[in-house]
């Protein structure tokens, strides 16, 4: 009988708390307002040099050439978001540290059979830009696309030393701010709370062309200027954290 007591005691226990719970509907999630956040990733590009004037002693030909350069990208962010329904519209502005850095040699030889002995360079330095972002949210996570301006002072530079031939001891080395230019991107964001939110982000980085210009320095052609073209284009990954206001 004490037995059959505790287990009918049980049996209630249990019924009793097996009963459903109410349950309140969460709403959906709320993308509009401001933003802030940091972001981390890397960066990869290719940059074209050419050199069609060697020093502006033609008739030297034209040399092209490619430069690798990679590293870290860092920085802060922040925007703001109207909603309406799914459809997400903002702007965002960004700025942080660009620490690409790359260098490659001239390839070939002259017409005089000595090698070349110029270089190419990509330096590490600061950017800022404003893009439009357009997205469709499944209540806590989006997908979005973006579009906008950059600038950056990062540099592109040549440098040559001539000690041998027909130029004799002369040295061009210049450098320029890569400046303007555009990305484009996409991401997915998630909302982790009602305030933060995570993100993952590709963006595809164009500068254009840079023309690097100077004069030599020393030589049989002191004083002569000379241009050198390159080109930066990157891709970007980035991953961020979020916190809405």
């Amino acid at each position: 009988m004490t037995g059959a007591f505790i287990l009918a005691g049980i049996g209630f226990f249990t019924t009793a708390n097996a009963a459903p719970a109410a349950t309140e509907e969460q709403p959906p999630f709320d993308w509009s307002g401001a933003y802030a956040g940091i972001h981390i990733g890397y960066g990869w590009g290719d940059s074209d040099f050419t050199d069609s004037e060697y020093n502006g002693a033609p008739p030297y030909p034209t040399v092209g050439w490619g430069v690798d350069s990679d590293g870290l990208i860092t920085g802060i962010n922040a925007g703001y978001n109207w909603q309406r329904d799914h459809m997400i519209f903002g702007l965002e502005g960004e700025i942080g540290r660009l620490n690409l850095s790359g260098s490659a040699a001239q390839p070939g030889t002259d017409p005089y059979g000595i090698p070349y002995d110029a270089s190419g360079t990509v330096d590490k330095g600061w950017y800022g830009g404003l893009s439009a972002r357009l997205g469709y949210a499944w209540d806590r996570t989006l997908l979005y696309a973006k579009a906008g301006v950059l600038y950056s002072n990062a540099r592109s530079g040549f440098k040559d030393t001539c000690t041998a031939g027909p130029c004799g001891n002369s040295t061009a080395s210049a450098s320029k701010r890569i400046g303007w230019g555009y990305q484009l991107g996409a991401g997915v964001e998630h909302a982790m709370t009602k305030r933060w939110t995570i993100k993952a982000e590709y963006a595809y980085l164009d500068f254009g062309t840079t023309t690097i210009s100077g004069n030599i320095i020393g030589g049989a052609f002191g004083g002569k200027p000379y241009d050198i073209r390159s080109d930066l284009s990157m891709h970007t990954v980035k991953i961020g954290l979020n916190y809405q206001f």
